[in-house]
């Protein structure tokens, strides 16, 4: 990296640690929380009301995954694609965790799609109601959701320093089909929701992990979820999208607008991603400290006591 970028990523970091927390979550509640996409159809979620974990969480008819061969009546998966102004090769799918009738429908978009990773962000059981993420792979040797058959090959964790981010390795068949598909599959499930972690190591590892694992690639996209798919879902895909905008800004760019454009595009594509000014603050964290482990910035003091956690709310 030549030294111009590193000079506009020091701009940026200069500007994010001067500014504070305080005034990220200023940013977000005035610019991002109620930021929406007018006139943006969703006829298809509309329709498939019984699909969807919630009903105030759409799913846009314009970059949804469609279910191939299928008819139109059963050809929708709460799943939308996102990608980044400028950069073809930036392919990511924000999607729904899948529901019980659901499964086998997640598997086909897997499948189809040539999915290379699964970043599983939330648990099977949440929250005082218990909100299910249906439990979609095998957690033995395989199982079988309709037409698909998911083999478990691999069981790890992608660092040893941050033992709940878990990796495995699953092959997908097809019923009637000889062609398999292997698919990754990231497992972390400390992360609450609503919140944040409480370092950001999770996340840095998770992104790090898939950036060398040419996880955005758009032949080959990486799919995140959680329960609806937009706040844990959000943080991670706006993380991505943002340490890539700001490895190409230019030195007469306005970079104190970076992540807030990130954010607002990323809505345009997933509406309501990133859900709370703590998520906001969490991703600016998380680029802070991956910008410093590729040595754009220095990893100083200022950085160590970045406020990322539990701001109050005002």
């Amino acid at each position: 990296m030549n030294g111009n970028k590193s000079s506009v990523a020091a701009n940026w970091a200069d500007w994010v640690l001067q500014s504070g927390w305080r005034s990220l979550a200023n940013q977000f509640d005035e610019h991002v929380d109620w930021y929406t996409v007018p006139l943006q159809e969703a006829k298809s979620f509309d329709n498939n009301q019984d699909k969807c974990r919630y009903y105030n969480v759409g799913c846009f008819d314009w970059n949804r995954i469609i279910l191939k061969d299928r008819g139109s009546h059963d050809d929708f998966y709460h799943a939308n694609s996102v990608y980044l102004k400028n950069d073809g090769d930036f392919n990511v799918i924000a999607a729904q965790g899948p529901l019980y009738n659901t499964v086998e429908d997640f598997w086909q978009l897997i499948y189809q799609e040539k999915v290379s990773t699964i970043v599983q962000l939330c648990t099977f059981t949440e929250g005082p109601e218990s909100i299910r993420c249906s439990d979609y792979w095998p957690k033995k040797k395989y199982r079988t959701f309709g037409e698909f058959t998911i083999s478990i090959e691999m069981e790890d964790v992608i660092d040893e320093k941050v033992p709940d981010v878990e990796l495995r390795t699953f092959t997908v068949k097809k019923e009637g089909e000889e062609e398999t598909h292997t698919v990754r599959h990231i497992f972390f499930k400390r992360w609450p929701d609503y919140g944040v972690p409480q370092t950001v190591a999770p996340l840095v590892t998770i992104v790090k992990w898939l950036e060398e694992n040419g996880g955005t690639s758009k032949k080959s996209p990486i799919l995140v979820h959680c329960l609806a798919g937009i706040g844990r879902t959000g943080t991670l895909i706006g993380t991505l999208m943002g340490l890539r905008t700001l490895r190409r800004l230019e030195s007469s760019d306005d970079y104190s607008n970076t992540i807030l454009e990130v954010a607002k595009e990323l809505r345009r594509h997933r509406d309501g991603s990133i859900q709370t000014s703590q998520q906001y603050i969490y991703a600016h964290s998380a680029i802070l400290k991956l910008l410093a482990m590729e040595d754009l910035i220095v990893d100083d003091d200022r950085l160590k006591e970045f406020r990322y956690v539990s701001p109050p709310k005002f």
